[in-house]
């Protein structure tokens, strides 16, 4: 199973950052300030108006989330496992986000002098310090990631026999762990989609709810990415998958709003799916080795 997984699979390393634009308040002036209300000062004083660094967060964000979208969990902190039928995709994605995360910058380095004189006005003599801020806010920020290969660990001239069974063992433990975390978390993924979608489909009285395009789009998101994600063969899971497809099939959510029979018909269906997927969690033995990485 190791080796076929280096042969779907590779690592994604994904670093960004974010001018944090703001310092710890000093506690003396901070309970001389206290009284005043004043939003630039929660404990932390904020250098600029935050919502400045809004629209290059969310590059950051819609960036790591497709990452997210076609990849699994990995024990280490920042790093991804992506199958490699993903790889073309989420590059072409990520290099869009790159540009659009950088023409954000570029547009507050812009603004970043008026954002300082807004600043000083604000924050006062007793606050204001231009200390507190870059010449060079550009080396600020960062949007970057790179590709890592999966591979047993190789005897070498450097390692003692007993040093090399010792990370050869730590590798493999890495391994099984990845094996776990990744079903668990295709099982809860799929689960809270069912989940919601189930509980759309059925109110209190009984009526079936107004189900979204978005809630059906999710789901078959989920459904036909599911074969690329599935890495590790959950056969369990791809029965259930299959059980939903066969429920779905053809169905939008403009049929379902005006066949009762339908409606019934999915509302069952999906609550069928519903309990096999939670039932399948609950099966899933955990075994948490907690690698702890230093970012």
């Amino acid at each position: 199973m190791k080796e076929d997984m280096f042969k779907k699979a590779c690592l994604i390393q994904f670093t960004t950052s974010v001018w944090l634009c703001s310092r710890v308040l000093n506690q003396k002036i901070l309970a001389e300030k206290i009284g005043q209300e004043n939003e630039w000062l929660r404990g932390r004083k904020f250098l600029i108006n935050p919502e400045l660094l809004g629209p290059i967060k969310t590059a950051v964000q819609q960036a790591r989330q497709t990452i997210q979208r076609h990849s699994l969990p990995f024990p280490i902190t920042s790093i991804y496992l992506v199958p490699k039928e993903a790889l073309t995709a989420i590059d072409e994605r990520l290099q869009y986000f790159k540009e659009r995360f950088w023409n954000k910058v570029q547009d507050f380095k812009a603004v970043y002098g008026a954002a300082k004189e807004e600043a000083a006005a604000v924050l006062g003599n007793d606050l204001f310090n231009e200390a507190d801020y870059p010449a060079d806010i550009m080396s600020k920020f960062k949007l970057d990631w790179r590709y890592l290969e999966l591979s047993t660990p190789a005897k070498s001239r450097i390692l003692s026999p007993e040093i090399y069974e010792r990370e050869k063992e730590k590798f493999a433990n890495l391994m099984e762990e990845t094996r776990e975390m990744a079903m668990i978390a295709l099982r809860e993924e799929f689960s809270g989609v069912v989940n919601n979608l189930v509980d759309r489909l059925t109110s209190n009285d009984g009526k079936p709810k107004m189900i979204s395009n978005a809630m059906f789009n999710k789901l078959n998101e989920f459904l036909d990415d599911f074969s690329t994600r599935n890495i590790f063969e959950d056969e369990e899971l791809a029965g259930i998958i299959e059980q939903a497809k066969s429920v779905v099939s053809g169905v939008s959510p403009y049929g379902l709003k005006y066949n009762d029979v339908l409606q019934k018909k999915i509302t069952k269906g999906m609550s069928d799916v519903n309990e096999a997927i939670n039932a399948s969690i609950e099966e899933i033995p955990r075994r948490r080795l907690k690698l702890a990485v230093n970012e």
